[in-house]
Formats: structure tokens, sequence, C-alpha cells
């Protein structure tokens, strides 16, 4: 057999390979050393990555300072501006609209108050007149 190929590699390093490659490991320094080689790179790789992702957490999670924090942009403070104009404006209109309020809110007001304060529903009042009777 000749040296592995790199697939042959790949096989070894998922734990997969077959009697062949791995009797021919056993025998050949050469494909032993490039195994090695091989384990190691992607040892350093999953190194690197795990450190830049342990990185890109902390930078991600970080609370900027009062000295990094950014100021708002014109267009950022005209937004917040015409916010507080339009709430301004609504909250007077409602201010205004309860005072004024139409003669027919008073009238419901009552008849729901007549309503509230009866001792009994008007569905119930034939009852209590046979009740008052006895």
């Amino acid at each position: 057999m000749t040296h592995l190929s790199s697939e042959h590699l790949s096989e070894c390093i998922l734990g997969q390979p077959d009697r062949r490659i791995a009797g021919h490991l056993e025998n050949c320094p050469a494909c032993r050393a490039e195994l090695g080689n091989f384990r190691e790179a992607l040892s350093g790789f999953r190194g690197a990555v795990r450190c830049w992702s342990q990185n890109q957490a902390h930078v991600a999670l970080a609370v900027p300072r009062p000295s990094e924090s950014r100021s708002w942009s014109a267009s950022h403070q005209l937004a917040l501006a015409l916010l507080l104009a339009g709430v301004c404006i609504l909250a007077s209109i409602v201010w205004r609209g309860g005072e004024n309020a139409p003669a027919g809110d008073a009238v419901l007001l009552n008849q729901v108050d007549a309503q509230v304060s009866r001792a009994v529903p008007s569905s119930m009042e034939p009852l209590m007149k046979l009740v008052a009777q006895e």
C-alpha cells in the first residue's frame, strides 16, 4: 500500500479507519507523522475559533462606558422632538374634549344610575310584587 491519502487521514481523524488503513498507520512512521500534523492543525484551528467566538461574545455583551456612549444624530433628535410635539397635541385635545361633554352623556349616565340603583332588576319586578303581597 502506498502512503495514506487525505481522505484516509480524514477517516482516521473521524475515528472510522478500516483495518487496512489502521495497519498501515502502525507500520508507517511517515503517515503517523502526517496524521499527527493534521491533528495539530485541526486542534490549532479549533482553539482559534473558540478564542474568536469568546471574544465576539464579550464584545456583544459589553456595556459601553459613559465615555464610549454615542451621541444622538440629528435625525434621532428630530424624530424625538416630533414625537413629543404629537403627544402634547394629543393630550391637549383629549383634555379639552372632557370640558365640553355633550348633554347626551349626562342623560345616559342618569339612565345607568337609575338602573344600577334599583333593588331588583326589571325582569324580576313581577316576582317582587308577589313576595310583597304575602
